[in-house]
């Protein structure tokens, strides 16, 4: 059974602001071939992750993004993680949806 995020989260937190950095401005498919490197990047650095794939951080990050900013409802979000809704805002309280990720349920949101 794979961990759950919460174990690893910590580094995602670490990354979170760099990450909405590297975005800022960007369209959305640079923002995906960013979000790609950026989670390259981590899992290297990071042996702790090893067991994840970078597949997987590229569909955490963003996922992450929007539940810290407060990007959708909460209840489109794992009830697990609902806690940390809006904890993080963006710049300027930025509410825009981060698309870089369209495997997660809160996508409903999105249609």
């Amino acid at each position: 059974m794979a961990k759950h995020w919460t174990d690893d989260q910590e580094i995602f937190l670490k990354n979170l602001d760099r990450y909405r950095n590297v975005l800022k401005g960007k369209d959305e498919k640079e923002a995906k071939r960013l979000t790609i490197e950026l989670a390259k990047e981590i899992y290297s650095q990071n042996v702790e992750l090893r067991h994840r794939t970078v597949q997987s951080i590229v569909e955490r990050l963003p996922y992450l993004d929007n539940l810290l900013a407060g990007v959708f409802d909460k209840v489109n979000y794992a009830k697990k993680d609902q806690s940390m809704y809006a904890k993080i805002p963006r710049e300027n309280n930025d509410t825009i949806p981060n698309l870089c990720n369209t495997r997660h349920s809160y996508n409903g949101a999105i249609r």
